[in-house]
């Protein structure tokens, strides 16, 4: 497997892979292992191809939600972090699971002009999710998201958009 991630992919060659994959009983965990390989482009493919991965494939994937979140906190490939927080979009926050350094990663990060769009709307979508267990973190978040200035790209509009509607369902 390690060889077909090592080239450029394709969605066809990622289809491939899952068909592969579930022909020769081939655990997923091999691919979270591979996230961790030195090649980037093994790692980086390793993670999109979990991205494509159904939610049945994943059920073990909240158990590394720990791993996961270092790893997207502190790797240094923008196309890993995007696969990794759409990874952990999939990990349920709980009470339990808060991890207030995410949180404020997460927060410091959608401001950041150096970040891609795409990036930034994870970071919104993970705050929400993780401040929408807690009233305080919740209006925190949503007076956050309503100072932030007009002129935005289409995508975080939208996304700023939606996560103020939900908090205003919430609460």
């Amino acid at each position: 497997m390690k060889a077909q991630l090592s080239r450029r992919l394709h969605k066809n060659d990622i289809r491939e892979i899952i068909r592969s994959m579930a022909e020769k009983h081939t655990e997923p965990a091999m691919l979270y292992r591979l996230l961790y390989d030195e090649d980037k482009r093994v790692s980086d493919n390793a993670a999109w191809v979990l991205t494509h991965l159904n939610p049945s494939e994943t059920q073990w994937l909240p158990d590394k939600r720990e791993e996961l979140t270092d790893k997207a906190m502190h790797t240094g490939s923008e196309t890993q972090r995007r696969l990794l927080l759409t990874l952990l979009l999939r990990c349920p926050s709980s009470e339990e699971n808060l991890r207030t350094d995410f949180l404020d990663f997460c927060l410091t990060h959608m401001y950041s002009t150096k970040e891609p769009t795409s990036i930034k709307c994870l970071y919104m979508k993970l705050a929400y999710e993780q401040c929408k267990l807690f009233p305080e973190l919740a209006s925190e978040l949503r007076k956050a998201l309503e100072l932030m200035e007009n002129d935005l790209p289409a995508g975080i509009k939208s996304t700023r958009k939606n996560i103020l509607r939900q908090l205003g369902s919430d609460y």
